[in-house]
């Protein structure tokens, strides 16, 4: 058991980065800078002065960086019997899917040169090619490469087909310059396929100057797929750009599922509910003395107290709402949807599922509603034991249960 539970603290640990506290938060830009500082040397030992000076330090670090990657790879190994089971599963098949999976492999080809290295009579400097790979593991670290990459799935199709317009005028520049220069020119515009080098640099605007047309009918032709190039080139730019930020103000980054999912109100839920609330939750970092809800407010939704305390007041009461806790269920159940005013007592994180996409889930998860009401009654319960409400307070704020209930299912 023991060796069980400091195996999940290690998957949160490794897998949840900031989500699972400050050192976790410090080891990800630990990790970060590792790697821009590995990338950093690798190009300072081409230097030849710098090697000759630092040769033996250059290694000394490159040692040093490997052993520290390699135990961040056995340990994610490790604890990658805790990601999540399919049916029939082991913890030995699950760690064997994660060894395949493309973040571990990227994480393995971080590392291996150096060990081939100790096989292979080579100058290691020769291996720092693949030593570039380990740029490949900042895509773990940053949720802006993963936010990018989903971007990019998404706008697939437009992106295919803006494809087929820039080859197809690619083609159609280099056959009409091949037409109109190749009797001044047959060296250079001599052929299609030779045109094509002309074609590619004029329509991207790097224009190398290499190959240029000479007559007067050539530079009117060039003129029009210089144009030409600045529309349709811009094509692909547009749509990864436009997709980003949306991406971006959707949502200020991803939020792992395991981190939702880790929350009592989804313990007996199918898994794709924590799926559908991590997609569109919002985490706020909270400072201390930050207001999080007003006493007048209305509909805000939920919010999932990941780290820190919260104080809620309820009748000039202070109500402690700490890690663990969600906060505006009771507002949903009391008389008049009023919320209770929250202010945060330490640096918070928090997930906030606003009001329309709460209502959305619930439409498509009833039985969300069931573990929401659940939970208050359990909440509630625990504030009168501990004295912040009285008997008849909770029995009033259950009565309004069924006025909720009844919005919520419509």
């Amino acid at each position: 058991m023991k060796a069980a539970g400091l195996r999940r603290r290690t998957y949160d640990f490794l897998e949840l980065g900031s989500f699972a506290g400050r050192a976790a938060a410090f080891f990800e830009y630990f990790m970060i800078g590792l790697i821009l500082v590995n990338l950093a040397m690798v190009a300072l030992e081409t230097v030849p002065e710098f090697w000759a000076a630092y040769g033996p330090w250059f290694h000394v670090f490159d040692t040093v960086s490997v052993i520290i990657f390699t135990g961040e790879y056995l340990a994610r190994v490790w604890a990658s019997a805790e990601r999540e089971a399919v049916a029939g599963d082991s913890p030995a098949k699950r760690r064997l899917r994660y060894i395949f999976s493309p973040l571990a492999l990227i994480d393995l080809m971080a590392i291996l040169p150096f060990y081939l290295g100790a096989f292979v009579s080579v100058d290691l400097r020769e291996l720092r090619v693949f030593r570039l790979l380990r740029l490949l593991k900042l895509v773990r670290y940053s949720p802006a490469l993963a936010s990018l990459g989903r971007v990019i799935f998404a706008e697939r199709r437009a992106l295919f087909a803006a494809l087929i317009v820039m080859m197809g005028l690619l083609f159609l520049a280099a056959t009409v310059m091949h037409h109109v220069e190749h009797e001044a020119q047959p060296d250079k515009f001599g052929s299609i396929p030779a045109a094509l080098w002309w074609a590619l640099a004029t329509l991207t605007t790097v224009g190398y100057g290499d190959v240029v047309p000479i007559t007067v009918a050539g530079k009117i032709v060039g003129g029009f797929v210089m144009i030409f190039g600045l529309a349709f080139f811009a094509l692909p730019i547009g749509i990864v750009a436009s997709g980003f930020s949306d991406e971006v103000h959707r949502r200020e980054f991803a939020v792992p599922v395991e981190v939702v999912d880790d929350f009592p109100v989804f313990a007996r839920l199918p898994r794709e509910v924590a799926h559908e609330v991590a997609m569109r939750v919002r985490s706020l970092a909270i400072a201390p003395g930050t207001v999080l809800a007003h006493k007048a407010d209305m509909d805000n939704g939920l919010y999932f107290v990941m780290s820190g305390e919260i104080s809620a007041f309820f009748k000039h009461r202070t109500i402690p709402v700490r890690s663990g806790d969600l906060l505006g269920e009771c507002g949903l159940i009391s008389e008049g949807r009023h919320q209770v005013a929250a202010i945060a007592r330490t640096r918070c994180r928090v997930l906030w599922l606003e009001n329309p996409d709460m209502l959305m889930i619930l439409s498509l998860y009833p039985d969300l509603v069931g573990q929401i009401m659940a939970y208050s009654e359990e909440r509630l319960a625990e504030l009168v034991e501990e004295g912040f409400l009285s008997a008849e307070e909770r029995v009033a704020m259950l009565a309004n249960r069924q006025d909720w209930l009844d919005r919520a299912a419509s």
